[in-house]
């Protein structure tokens, strides 16, 4: 068995993928950062071509649908936004179920809640947040976030720098499955077309 079945998910496994795609991860992400920022121009160009027509827009990618096929492109990319932004935030509430399973378990070592009850439980979390506004709407949800962020990525770096190189060290064997699952690890950290206009 490969040792990419212990997968560390989200932004967080872009390293994980780097390691496992050795040297080349390192080209592989600047290939994905050049792509993401050549079609993040393009699609903002294009918004603010279509701003021009319609000033007081407020659906940004149906508008660019609209210009370029008419009401099919509209319904279209309507559709395609809808698909993306649902499977994401299941993907959202999926991932935090499991960090919170997992924590829970590794904390107070007990699965007495069980990962069901978690999923539900950040599905409610997810939901009071969609209720009481977003990062955009409310500034307590930002500020929230970006102190949150930085707590964990302080202490992922202290349990880093405590945990050290273990004595049985082995560096990844990398394959052509690790390398492609790398790939699409980096694909995913980039995917990030959404949120430009």
């Amino acid at each position: 068995s490969s040792g990419y079945q212990r997968r560390v998910r989200g932004i967080l496994g872009v390293p994980q993928a780097l390691s496992y795609s050795g040297y080349s991860g390192i080209g592989l992400m600047l290939l994905c950062v050049v792509v993401a920022s050549y079609t993040g121009l393009t699609l903002s160009r294009n918004w603010l071509h279509v701003k021009d027509q319609y000033p007081h827009c407020s659906k940004p990618y149906q508008s660019i649908g609209y210009s370029a096929y008419g009401r099919f492109g509209e319904i279209i990319v309507q559709v395609c936004a809808t698909v993306t932004l649902v499977g994401g935030c299941c993907a959202y509430v999926l991932i935090a179920a499991q960090s919170l399973a997992n924590f829970i378990l590794t904390v107070f070592e007990s699965d007495s809640i069980g990962y069901r009850s978690c999923v539900i439980i950040m599905g409610i979390v997810f939901l009071l947040v969609l209720i009481f506004g977003a990062g955009r709407e409310s500034l307590v949800v930002a500020i929230s976030a970006t102190i949150l962020s930085l707590l964990f990525t302080l202490l992922i770096i202290f349990g880093i720098v405590q945990t050290g190189k273990p004595v049985n060290y082995q560096p990844f064997k990398i394959s052509a499955k690790s390398w492609f699952l790398s790939f699409g690890k980096f694909l995913f950290a980039f995917r990030r077309s959404l949120s430009v206009p």
